[in-house]
């Protein structure tokens, strides 16, 4: 095999994921953009196998679909859902720990802290997975974290007790669970959105400010996207 032939190729298909990948997993290896969108074909048959209830084998083509494009919420958050319907406890807890450098929005995070949850859940630690739970719902409420939340009471046959941001945040902390989105993450999100904005992609450009927006409601990025809008609007 030539040299050119082994350089990885991978299915990027925005500014972002390709900022996340080149710090995140390429590890300053080079690699290649496919032209086409290969984990589209293992996506659709993940779904095919989901819908049909064979969850070992759309979990096969999620994570196939994972391997050709890593940066992928969509991909890791399903893998994480195969993880918890076959009973793996520590894969769904390595994907959700993976996940985290990924989460661009906050519906990515509150997902995020919802799967700490079934994980603590799992391992038999209630008031940390309550807790988890409980934190999901300040980035993005629920109907899945409101039904766990209700499960822990009949369970434990007690009133969860409501605490307040900084309780919550006390806990995670004395826990290593990290209480906002990952400042790098946030970092790469803004020079990707400057990146794509030199070269006249703003609708791509808008796609970075407003996941950093979304997440940080930091004023200098929401000028950005009113200026990029009235471009675009011209």
């Amino acid at each position: 095999m030539s040299a050119k032939n082994s350089v990885m190729k991978v299915s990027l298909n925005h500014i972002s994921e390709v900022f996340l990948y080149e710090y995140f997993v390429s590890d300053g290896k080079e690699y290649d953009l496919s032209e086409t969108d290969t984990a589209l074909e293992h996506k659709k048959k993940a779904k095919e196998f989901m819908s049909s209830g064979n969850i070992a084998k759309a979990q096969q083509e999620w994570i196939k679909a994972h391997f050709e494009n890593p940066v992928d919420m969509e991909n890791i958050l399903s893998i994480i859902s195969c993880c918890k319907q076959l009973g793996d406890i520590e894969g769904e807890y390595a994907y959700t720990l993976d996940s985290y450098n990924f989460c661009c929005t906050r519906a990515e995070m509150a997902a995020y802290y919802r799967n700490l949850g079934w994980y603590y859940l799992e391992k038999y630690d209630p008031d940390l997975a309550s807790v988890c739970y409980m934190y999901s719902q300040l980035f993005d409420e629920t109907k899945q974290a409101e039904e766990e939340l209700k499960f822990l009471e009949k369970a434990l046959n007690k009133k969860i007790e409501k605490k307040s941001v900084e309780d919550l945040q006390k806990i995670l902390k004395k826990n290593n669970i990290p209480t906002e989105a990952n400042s790098v993450t946030l970092a790469l999100l803004f020079k990707a959105g400057g990146e794509a904005e030199s070269a006249g992609d703003f609708i791509q450009a808008l796609d970075c400010y407003r996941m950093v927006y979304d997440l940080t409601q930091d004023k200098e990025v929401s000028e950005k996207i009113s200026k990029l809008q009235e471009n675009l609007a011209r």
